[in-house]
Formats: C-alpha cells, structure tokens, sequence
C-alpha cells in the first residue's frame, strides 16, 4: 500500500512552495502587523488572531527574494500548535511549535494528493536548512518546506559571540 499525503501549497513571487496541510489550521488575509524591534529580519512582527498573539514569518525574506509592492496584499497560512496537532499529523512525525506562528506568502495555491513516491530529495545546491525535497505534481514543482526546521532556523535566539 502507498503512503497518501495532502499538500498545502502557495506561492511567493513565482515560484511554489507546499507544506503538510496537517500542520496549516487556516489561510486568510492578512492582518495588520506590529513590528517588534530587534527581531530576527525574518519576522514581520506579531498578529491578533481573535485573542491570540501570532509571530508572523516572511517567507519572501527565507528565502532571500525582494519584497512585493506595498499594494499587493499577500495572504496568511495560520499554522497549526501542538496542542491543535491531530494524531495522524503526530504518527507522520510532524512538528509544531507550542505558540501560534503566520506565515506571510504572496497568494495560497491549492491543496494537492500525492504519494510518497512524488517527493523528491532537496537538489545539492539548496543551502536552506528547511527545505525538505521537491514535489512534482504534473507539470509544477514545488519545493517542500519543513516546518519544524523553519521554525527552528527563524525563531533560535541567534548566539552573540563574547570576547
């Protein structure tokens, strides 16, 4: 029997990226921003989803491209806690952070079925610690992202040496 999973995918400029839908509790616009100084470049700032305080992720920013315009709005992938976390989601190994985290993406794509045989590993010259491989889905690529080690990577307190 093959394995089956659900992708989640969305775009950042033109290129696709997918994630587990497992761990994506729900897509919407985007909300306004509090910036908080003196965080990693990567972080927007934080989010009030209905009395939740939400870290918001530029995915633009991961992975090093320009910023959009300021008219073009984007959207918001909430994604899942570990308390929200079903089984099957923990059974495959998946990770979610205790803290509500947004990832902030130019448009959300589609949700695709796949086997396990349709992702294939990252391609050597990918220096992002969090990306897991490459999905083929008909004639598209994406590139899966691993959540866990994207949360990693952002949110680490980033060590200052001493002297």
């Amino acid at each position: 029997m093959r394995a089956t999973m659900q992708i989640s995918t969305f775009l950042i400029r033109d290129e696709a990226f997918a994630i587990h839908s497992l761990l994506v509790e729900e897509y919407f616009r985007p909300l306004p921003i509090t910036k908080v100084p003196g965080s990693n470049s990567r972080i927007d700032g934080l989010v009030n989803i209905r009395g939740r305080t939400a870290v918001v992720i530029n995915m633009r920013r991961c992975f090093e491209i320009p910023q959009r315009e300021s008219s073009a709005p984007g959207e918001m992938i909430l994604l899942e806690t570990s308390l929200g976390l079903v089984d099957e989601a923990r059974e495959m190994g998946l990770y979610a952070f205790d803290e509500p985290i947004v990832l902030n993406v130019d448009s959300v794509s589609q949700i695709h079925h796949l086997v396990d045989e349709e992702i294939h590993p990252a391609p050597p010259h990918v220096n992002q610690p969090f990306v897991d491989g490459v999905i083929r889905v008909q004639d598209k690529f994406f590139t899966l992202i691993s959540i866990q080690r994207l949360i990693e990577t952002v949110l680490q307190p980033e060590t200052q040496e001493t002297i």
